[in-house]
């Protein structure tokens, strides 16, 4: 070990060094300073807020709101670093009732831009103005009620920071995303939004059903509002309320999903996958619902305070609320689905005597190579499940062993073999990638994007290679081996949903399989059903009577 001449010395860093460091954490791109200026507008009680953006918002971000105001001697002490309004005692961070409350995003967007701060309360005749050149020295304005936050030129004293923008357009985009979500938070605040001068965006505020369906539609567009249907769920301290899809209308990405916890937008594993185990037997593998659902809780069953984007929450009870949703939807469905259901899909069958069973039995799923892989498997199998019969709703497989049938859940099984196979290979670093014969292209919103560039170590070690191109496009060039029996793109689109940084790895690689089907005729079966003995798939196959299975047939 090598001798230190002298200890180093600890000492507090400068407070505007600590604050770029801040906003290192805060502040991403322009959208994530337009997303906390709109928060601290809301908080402030705002019913109207007009936004301008120039250049994407790399070169001006304006948020002007009708709000209560600060008062003139607290000006500089608002762009401070933790200097807040909303909360004074450790007891308040378990019963949020703001969006913000950190005290860090003024001071951290200051720090890195050129500001200028405007604001009035209603009592106050004149307005008081500070800004960076001159930040102790207030200045009497004529301003109407509320607060104007002005930033120019972000990044400018961190010219490194500002490489890592992208186009305008991009940029822009980002911010307008951003809008959009907050909106469908706050449907009794209108926003008034321009880009460049121009006028791009009005929605007024809106209190009654129609206002907020023609918001909806404003947003997310009139084809969403046609294919979903409304949602009320009360139960004790608990709502839920909102738009969901229909089963017959699904999406290829996760771009129209928005989910709000007592008005704030997040993104949680466990409410994503509430809401996939709702739809599971709605949609195809692969696609994905649409929806904007609100969850109205007792501030005091969430933490908000887990992530410095506070887009990640934790729950107190994740059990309960998972339920809560996940069956909320499902009761909501379910009339759909019996409505839609067409009786020709769910009951084509064809006879099979050879299983003795009188009446009918789905056919095996018209697949190319589908026989193939049936013919192997019955002749390589040495199971105790006997011969594979059929393959029903590309899930089950029914097999015919000499005294009895059974019915397999394929997808489950196949999800823990693979897991399984999968970490015993990372815990080894022994992990195959296949290359794609055409690498395939998928396109990232926000989250998923910086979802990306948190989870890249993650993805390289599991087997995954890709590339990101101009326009947060993601070429995906390899896969894990033991993958290739599923669409590449749905499970990348499982991984980029949420940030797994500190997660087990096991349960992620299980959450990125989680309700995806793969292609059967890919799947080596007869290694399948020779594990299946053992007692970790014991929840996916049972033994079944003729009587059994037409009625659990009659009953799919």
């Amino acid at each position: 070990m090598p001798e230190v001449d002298h200890l180093p010395v600890i000492k507090r860093l400068p407070g505007q060094l600590a604050n770029q460091i801040a906003a290192g954490e805060v502040i991403e791109r322009p959208a994530s300073v337009l997303k906390e200026l709109i928060e601290n507008a809301l908080d402030a009680g705002a019913t109207r807020i007009d936004i301008e953006l120039q250049k994407g918002g790399m070169e001006h971000i304006a948020v002007t709101d009708n709000g209560c105001g600060i008062h003139t001697d607290e000006l500089a002490l608002a762009i401070s670093r933790h200097a807040t309004s909303k909360i004074a005692h450790v007891d308040d961070l378990l019963n949020l009732q703001s969006l913000g409350f950190r005290g860090e995003a003024l001071a951290s967007i200051c720090s890195v831009s050129q500001w200028e701060l405007i604001s009035r309360p209603e009592t106050v005749k004149q307005a008081a103005q500070i800004s960076y050149r001159l930040p102790d020295e207030v200045i009497e304005i004529n301003h109407p009620p509320g607060t104007r936050v002005s930033i120019k030129h972000l990044f400018h004293t961190t010219p490194a920071r500002k490489k890592f923008l992208r186009a305008e357009q991009t940029e822009f985009r980002h911010c307008y995303d951003v809008i959009k979500r907050i909106s469908l938070a706050c449907f009794d605040v209108a926003f008034y939004v321009k880009h460049n001068g121009r006028q791009i965006l009005r929605l007024p505020a809106v209190n009654d059903d129609i206002g907020r369906s023609r918001r909806i539609v404003q947003v997310c567009g009139e084809s969403f509002i046609k294919q979903s249907f409304v949602i009320d769920y009360p139960r004790n301290a608990m709502r839920l309320w909102g738009w969901i899809s229909q089963p017959d209308y699904s999406r290829q990405s996760t771009d129209l999903q928005y989910f709000y916890i007592n008005g704030r937008i997040i993104r949680d594993r466990v409410i994503n996958h509430a809401i996939r185990f709702a739809y599971q037997h709605a949609l195809p593998a692969g696609r994905h619902a649409a929806y904007v659902l609100h969850l109205d809780v007792d501030p005091s069953m969430v933490d908000v305070n887990v992530h410095p984007t506070k887009h990640e929450v934790r729950f107190r009870e994740s059990r309960v609320i998972h339920d809560f949703v996940s069956r909320s939807i499902r009761e909501s469905l379910q009339p759909q689905l019996n409505l839609q259901q067409p009786v020709t899909e769910s009951h084509s069958y064809s006879s099979l005597t050879a299983a003795g069973i009188p009446g009918s039995m789905p056919a095996a799923i018209d697949q190319p190579g589908l026989a193939e892989s049936q013919a192997e498997y019955q002749r390589n199998t040495a199971s105790h499940f006997g011969k594979l019969v059929a393959l029903v709703k590309n899930q089950f497989a029914l097999t015919q062993s000499q005294e009895y049938l059974y019915l397999v859940d394929l997808q489950q099984a196949a999800t823990i073999w693979l897991k399984s196979q999968w970490y015993t290979l990372y815990k080894q670093q022994d992990i195959k990638s296949t290359p794609l014969l055409l690498p395939e292209r998928t396109s990232l919103n926000e989250n998923e994007l910086n979802n990306y560039h948190h989870n890249k170590t993650v993805l390289d070690a599991i087997g995954f290679e890709f590339q990101l191109l101009e326009g947060d496009v993601l070429l995906i060039r390899k896969i894990p081996s033991l993958l290739q029996a599923y669409d590449s793109k749905a499970i990348i689109q499982s991984f980029l949903e949420d940030n797994y940084f500190g997660a087990d790895i096991e349960e992620v690689m299980s959450e990125a399989l989680k309700d995806k089907a793969p292609d059967y005729t890919k799947l080596e079966l007869n290694i399948l059903f020779d594990v299946m003995s053992q007692d970790i798939y014991a929840h996916c196959w049972r033994e079944i009577t003729s009587i059994d299975l037409q009625d659990w047939l009659s009953r799919s």
